[in-house]
């Protein structure tokens, strides 16, 4: 679908005052930069909160988170700089139920395709769904394959449940395969996956093993969404 309206017009009919400086210059029609970014996430998730019935606002709690998250989808180097991120590594975020870490990924998600930014679509799939696939899909190595390959958010992982997988022995934790074939992707394609979890880092070495750990620290950014539940 072609984008009706460019990214400067619609800052302009907000009344936006639009980002200047070497570092955050559009780059393409396709590419945004970050006082941009910021001004269309403010945008988007007013709306999104309204429809849920809530206010969004930026606090104490998520003022850097959100500073951080529109760095890196701008691909601004300030995102490395001064956050000591890394843009080819893909984002581990965690923190309490309903401190907003899945809203701020869907928002991010809505504004690629209100906007047809390409460069920031990913899909979602929630962790208990891929679960869900697994258990009713006869070829279970097909679902392993199928959630390996390609940018993806795999969202509340550590809460879905094990896999039912009678061809081996019952019980099967699926998501440590799927995130090592994962980080293999990743190493050899650069191959993004963004990650949202209540669980610690030092939890997800507890539930999926100390090679997830590792993987993690090589594959992600890890960026804390601090506060309580705004649900």
């Amino acid at each position: 679908m072609k984008q009706s309206n460019s990214i400067n017009s619609i800052l302009k009919k907000h009344s936006l005052i639009l980002g200047k400086g070497k570092k955050n210059k559009q780059k393409s029609e396709s590419d945004i930069d970050t006082n941009q970014l910021k001004q269309l996430f403010n945008i988007e998730a007013k709306e999104y909160y309204t429809s849920k019935n809530k206010i969004f606002t930026i606090d104490t709690n998520n003022k850097n988170f959100l500073n951080q998250l529109c760095r890196y989808f701008s691909k601004d180097e300030a995102f490395e700089t001064i956050h000591n991120g890394d843009l080819n590594k893909g984002l581990f975020i965690f923190g309490n139920p309903g401190a907003g870490k899945t809203s701020s990924l869907s928002i991010i998600h809505q504004i690629s395709k209100k906007y047809t930014l390409k460069n920031l679509w990913f899909p979602i799939i929630e962790t208990s769904e891929v679960v869900m696939k697994f258990n009713t899909e006869k070829n279970k190595d097909f679902v392993i394959k199928y959630y390996s390959n390609g940018n993806y958010m795999l969202d509340d992982l550590g809460s879905e449940p094990f896999a039912s997988n009678i061809f081996i022995y019952g019980k099967e934790d699926i998501f440590i395969r799927i995130l090592e074939a994962r980080y293999v992707q990743f190493i050899s394609k650069g191959t993004k996956t963004y990650i949202t979890s209540n669980l610690t880092l030092q939890e997800i070495k507890k539930r999926y093993g100390l090679r997830i750990e590792d993987r993690f620290i090589e594959m992600f950014n890890i960026l804390k969404l601090d506060g309580e539940s705004r649900r």
